[in-house]
């Protein structure tokens, strides 16, 4: 059961409090206004509580396969989830509402509902550096219009965009760039795991949005 595993409903293209910027499509809807198409987001991990609920799951399900090792995964397990509540606990201080007077993300990729939903921030996302392709010419040229239209700051991408690309919209719009880690793959880094990259996930957005 999805619920039972700290998944959600959300907009298919979007979030709770992710949407699009004008002359981008609008979360969960076409382009006729018709209702919200709604799918699960895949990107769950990126709330820290939702994975609490998973690891109690994960754990009841290695005890069923392998009971021998009971006592080995319920400790681990616990760890774990006492790991991941301080992570919310850093999370939750550090991106509150006083320390945070503007809680808007500007992204390449709309990953990051969880997030959002849990931290109260607002994600909007710049259309045109899928981080699993290289963009043409014409995405970045969009993407570069994009942040001079609205005067962005800084854009957040993910740890696999490319990296050419990337270095001309700086050149061409000065604008800062931070990564934001998804960990949809292997980490470039072998040293990262979860919690490190959930660290670096909100250092970046402590400085990307000054908290």
């Amino acid at each position: 059961d999805c619920k039972d595993a700290g998944l959600m409903w959300t907009a298919s293209n979007s979030g709770p409090n992710d949407h699009e910027e004008e002359g981008h499509d609008e979360e969960g809807h076409d382009e006729e206004g018709h209702d919200e198409e709604l799918a699960y987001d895949p990107h769950s991990w990126l709330d820290p509580l939702a994975v609490k609920v998973q690891v109690d799951i994960i754990l009841e399900h290695l005890i069923e396969v392998f009971p021998e090792g009971e006592d080995v995964f319920t400790e681990n397990a616990k760890d774990f989830k006492a790991a991941l509540e301080k992570l919310h606990v850093e999370f939750d201080t550090t991106l509150n509402d006083e320390t945070c007077t503007d809680k808007t993300v500007v992204a390449n990729h709309n990953a990051y509902s969880y997030m959002a939903y849990r931290y109260d921030i607002e994600f909007i996302t710049v259309h045109g550096l899928d981080p699993e392709g290289e963009p043409s010419p014409e995405d970045i040229a969009k993407v570069v219009n994009h942040i001079k239209e609205e005067e962005i700051n800084v854009l957040f991408v993910e740890e696999y965009t490319d990296q050419s690309s990337v270095q001309s919209i700086v050149e061409e719009t000065g604008v800062t760039i931070k990564i934001l880690y998804t960990m949809e793959m292997e980490p470039s880094d072998s040293d990262d795991d979860y919690m490190s990259m959930m660290n670096k996930n909100l250092e970046n957005l402590v400085a990307g949005i000054g908290c």
